[in-house]
């Protein structure tokens, strides 16, 4: 009897035998395309585009109503996303399983506490400048 793939699954069919090996290789390669580290993915969306939001929103001269405004709402998106990042990191080390997750839970509480106090503050400052003009 010769050799047949069956199209259905990954596996080969030899004298009534199946042979793994196509899948364990699929399942391999595809561990080895995650090139990207997760203290990266962190880095980058916890600490890089936030700071490039906040700067790019910011004023550089004289600011008036519309520049508070502008900034107030770039420091809620920036801290927004650096929350997310740190929760999607959370989750993610959770559901590999490794032993590192509890690290990446107290790093996404941090940052969830520091972003709420974040927007307060921010409230607060651009309720009190558009009184002030």
């Amino acid at each position: 009897m010769e050799a047949f793939t069956d199209l259905w699954s990954d596996s080969v069919v030899y004298k009534s035998e199946n042979c793994e090996t196509h899948r364990m290789t699929t399942q391999t390669s595809t561990q080895k395309r995650r090139a990207v580290s997760p203290v990266l993915i962190g880095f980058v969306g916890m600490i890089v585009v936030p700071l490039c939001i906040v700067l790019a929103t910011t004023s550089w001269d004289a600011p008036n109503g519309a520049d508070f405004v502008r900034m107030a709402f770039g420091t809620v998106i920036a801290t927004t996303l650096a929350t997310v990042t740190a929760w999607w990191l959370a989750f993610d080390r959770m559901k590999a399983g490794r032993s590192d997750r509890y690290w990446f839970w107290s790093v996404a509480g941090i940052v969830t506490l520091s972003s709420i106090g974040s927007i307060f503050s921010v409230a607060e400052t651009l309720l009190a400048q558009l009184t002030n003009l």
